[in-house]
């Protein structure tokens, strides 16, 4: 739970951080690079974890790694993230941060699983559908499970739309699995 708390705490100084110097799209390019970085090294992830490190080594390291990267304020907000001992949770402030964005700019996130890729024209239909329920631009991200067997499931937020195969099988499975036989007749 704490660090949830602390997660959140700081996604929202950094992205305060970006508006004040304009930059919250860039601070989202910079995270999700650090975050895609971090989780896919662990000797880096080791080195940032270890107390016997001198914070100034942690930050050289990291100054070196994503310098010309990542912009010169996001490089400052992760040495102070560094300098408050807040180094575990450096790549977990993105999703936070991409929840406050998000909102800040009106973005919707929606998740369409289907069985197969949609081409754009089914898309373009599925946006249309969305759009009287949701305000705001829609971004979506195409999951696919082929366990679905066919038709879409859409979730945004606390929402999902359920209008896959597997889901009227099973609804048709509970309706057969009643028993209306009636002896005698």
């Amino acid at each position: 739970m704490k660090n949830i708390v602390l997660r959140r705490r700081y996604a929202r100084a950094f992205f305060e951080y970006a508006i004040q110097n304009q930059m919250t799209e860039q601070g989202l390019a910079d995270l999700e690079l650090l975050s895609e970085t971090l989780n896919s090294n662990r000797e880096l992830r080791n080195i940032l974890s270890q107390p016997f490190i001198s914070k100034e080594k942690k930050e050289t390291v990291i100054r070196k790694i994503f310098e010309g990267k990542i912009s010169d304020k996001t490089l400052s907000f992760i040495n102070l993230m560094l300098e408050k001992n807040r180094y575990e949770i450096i790549s977990d402030i993105i999703i936070p941060y991409r929840e406050i964005y998000n909102t800040y700019k009106h973005i919707a996130e929606v998740t369409i699983t289907t069985a197969v890729k949609i081409d754009e024209p089914m898309q373009q239909k599925l946006i249309g559908f969305i759009k009287n329920k949701i305000d705001g631009d829609i971004k979506i991200t195409n999951k696919i499970d082929k366990n679905i067997i066919g038709g879409f499931i859409i979730n945004y937020l606390d929402y999902q739309y359920d209008r896959s195969i597997r889901n009227e099988l099973n609804s048709l499975q509970s309706i057969f699995n009643e028993n209306l036989y009636v002896k005698g007749y």
